[in-house]
């Protein structure tokens, strides 16, 4: 149990990068532990307003009973999908294997930390979405003991049995990947295709805002869909609504079985699968005259180093899911929303003309800004040089110049984000026409913003990157560029929207095209600069 608690700890402390920090420098851990508890405080602010706005609405259609059902599903669903982006690290594929399986603990000891910090990470987000539903939903409806007692076993065991589905596929997808070398790709596509799914499903909801009878009764079929598709949120709606014991008990004998049988198969093929791992080799070498591998004639001189570090830039991002969605979701949720603004305007769901006049000219005025927000907020080069690694000798030794190696980095979110704008700007503008100032701000406003994204991310990276780490889930998700770079992004936007307002959409129009030339001065800079051993 001793070697439990304190691999748990190590865990826990690592999710941030603390326990270096604190052992490495403490003054920097200080730092770092300020910069999360402002990154956590502003997640939660988002959570509690989002969930609790649509538990208020659950409220106010009269489907109260409905918001414990929606509020356990969305929680386990959430956190199981976070923590099987995070299984390829935590349990398989982690740097340091040799190392922690040389340690005089239980073999059992090190899976059992694992696993219990990945249930952590995913009572965490449900924490963040049970807690505000359960709270609206106890403001709303009287509720007793066995209630209170329920909710309180949801937000313990809710995440159990997605996150043994989760990890048990996390398992298979990584023995498959060790002889498939594009398993990963599915992974990327199963991710995109869950958000898409929530996008979808939103659109689908406010497209009935008009018809109060029809929206609750829409709610009410979702329920019972719900109900039916994930009987475990069902079990813990009726012990939370109708105080039924026997259901509780259900939940929970259901919850814990699923652990334990995670726990079982873990520990069978947590070696296995990792040392198959270890020994499968590249297919595969890289070069600067081909990336595709071994090319002799025309083939090889046809391909610049350019183009071949621009090709092994895309292969990393695509092979790594978590790196593709923590760094290109905001272009997935324009094109999807734009998308879904077209078909809803098609179909009559989107009549602007119902609203004031003054409100009409208000979306057309701010809807540029809130492109820009998810297009600021995403951007492949913000942990690009510190998932070199320890390869990073490749980088620092290959006969090109940094700037060239800088360039290819940057070109992939470009390439990635100038599309996303202009398809999503062109079908913007045909989902809400307005003035050409406003259409023109659609493309200039989100083309800054892509620019900031990709040159400040590129800059703090280059400058201060991380190659010491041991998953790739430290630099895509925890590091200081990543961090810098959404949390600029979002002061960008905001100084936009304020600029908006007191000046007007032309003064906003100025202020994206400082950013954007501001943006291209700071990465002449860091050309500059060179890349840091």
């Amino acid at each position: 149990m001793r070697s439990f608690i304190l691999l748990l700890k190590i865990q826990l402390l690592g999710l941030f990068g603390i326990n270096k920090a604190l052992h490495a420098d403490p003054k920097k851990a200080k730092r770092l532990l300020a910069l999360g508890a402002l990154a956590v405080l502003a997640i939660v602010a988002v959570a509690v307003v989002y969930s609790g706005g649509v538990a208020v609405g659950l409220v106010s259609l009269g489907l109260a009973e409905a918001v414990p059902l929606v509020a356990v599903l969305a929680g386990s669903v959430m956190g199981a999908v976070a923590a099987f982006l995070k299984a390829n690290g935590v349990l398989f594929s982690f740097k340091d294997y040799d190392l922690v399986l040389s340690l005089p603990v239980p073999q059992v000891s090190v899976i059992m930390s694992r696993i219990a910090s990945l249930y952590a990470m995913s009572a965490g987000f449900g924490l963040l979405v049970m807690v505000p539903a359960f709270v609206v939903y106890a403001g709303a409806v009287p509720v007793g003991a066995v209630a209170v007692i329920g909710m309180v076993t949801a937000l313990l065991l809710a995440p159990l049995l997605p996150l043994s589905i989760a990890m048990v596929l996390a398992a298979l997808i990584a023995a498959v990947s060790a002889r498939f070398r594009h398993a990963n790709i599915l992974v990327v596509l199963l991710s995109m295709l869950t958000v898409v799914g929530i996008v979808a499903g939103s659109f689908a909801l406010s497209g009935q805002q008009g018809d109060r009878a029809a929206l609750s009764a829409l709610g009410a079929q979702l329920s019972e869909q719900i109900s039916s598709f994930y009987p475990p949120a069902a079990w813990a709606t009726s012990a939370i609504v109708q105080g039924d014991l026997l259901s509780l008990a259900t939940f929970a004998a259901v919850s814990l079985v699923a652990a334990l049988v995670l726990i079982v198969v873990l520990t069978r093929v947590f070696v296995p699968v990792n040392e198959l791992l270890k020994s499968t080799r590249p297919h595969r070498v890289f070069s600067f005259d081909a990336a595709d591998g071994e090319c002799t004639g025309a083939d090889a001189r046809a391909r610049s180093p350019f183009k071949a570090l621009l090709v092994k830039e895309a292969r990393m991002l695509v092979a790594t899911p978590i790196y593709f969605m923590n760094s290109c979701i905001g272009y997935v949720l324009v094109l999807v929303a734009a998308i879904a603004a077209v078909v809803a305007r098609v179909l009559g769901m989107l009549d602007l003309s119902a609203l004031p006049s003054e409100l009409s000219l208000m979306v057309g005025t701010f809807l540029p800004w809130a492109v820009a927000f998810g297009i600021g907020i995403s951007s492949t080069t913000a942990p690009s040089v510190s998932l070199e690694g320890s390869a990073r000798w490749l980088m620092l030794t290959a006969p090109v110049p940094a700037r060239t190696v800088l360039g290819a980095k940057a070109a992939l979110n470009l390439l990635l984000a100038v599309p996303t704008i202009v398809v999503g700007g062109v079908l913007l503008a045909i989902a809400f026409p307005s003035d050409a100032v406003s259409v023109i701000a659609l493309f200039v406003v989100p083309l800054s913003l892509a620019l900031f994204a990709t040159f400040a991310g590129l800059a703090l990276d280059a400058r201060h990157p991380r190659y010491d780490w041991t998953t790739v889930y430290e630099p895509v998700k925890r590091g200081l560029p990543v961090f810098g770079v959404v949390m600029g992004g979002m002061v960008v936007v905001a100084l936009g929207i304020a600029a908006t307002v007191m000046l007007g959409l032309a003064a906003s129009l100025a202020y994206a095209v400082v950013v954007g030339v501001a943006s291209f001065v700071l990465y002449g800079g860091t050309q500059r600069k060179g890349l840091a051993a």
